[in-house]
């Protein structure tokens, strides 16, 4: 059977470690923003809900691309590697937050999504150097 070209570029793009990565963040994103913007409406202080979220989506970013991404088995030891990579990205989030909320003023259903696409990118080379031991692949 013939693959047509869209259906090759789709499965080579799924196979590229990137791809998963960069779906499993969304999931992840989609996680703390409903985290940091539900919290907010509720009152809550952004710094615990970037606690808090942190947390929350870090422990289930780390099973979602141990699996996926990487595709490498889950060990504590690498789990307790990505939540202390994810904890130091935590001030930066912060500060991120601080920057966009307090200091320009923007509303946090526009300051949350754009310091998670700033923390994704962060975060990406952390998760790779927890999970699979370095920042580069090597193919």
């Amino acid at each position: 059977m013939v693959r047509s070209v869209p259906t090759r570029l789709v499965r080579t793009a799924i196979e590229r470690e990137q791809v998963r990565y960069i779906f499993i963040g969304g999931i992840c994103a989609v996680i703390n923003n409903v985290v940091l913007i539900g919290g907010n409406r509720l009152g809550y202080s952004y710094v615990w809900l970037t606690v808090l979220s942190s947390f929350i989506s870090g422990s289930i970013a780390y099973g979602l691309h141990a699996h996926y991404s990487f595709r490498r088995r889950k060990t504590w030891r690498a789990y307790g590697q990505f939540l202390c990579g994810t904890s130091v990205g935590i001030p930066l989030a912060v500060v991120t937050l601080a920057v966009l909320v307090t200091l320009l003023g923007l509303p946090m259903w526009i300051a949350s999504p754009t310091s998670t696409v700033m923390m994704m990118l962060y975060n990406y080379g952390f998760a790779r150097l927890a999970i699979v031991g370095r920042l580069i692949s090597h193919r």
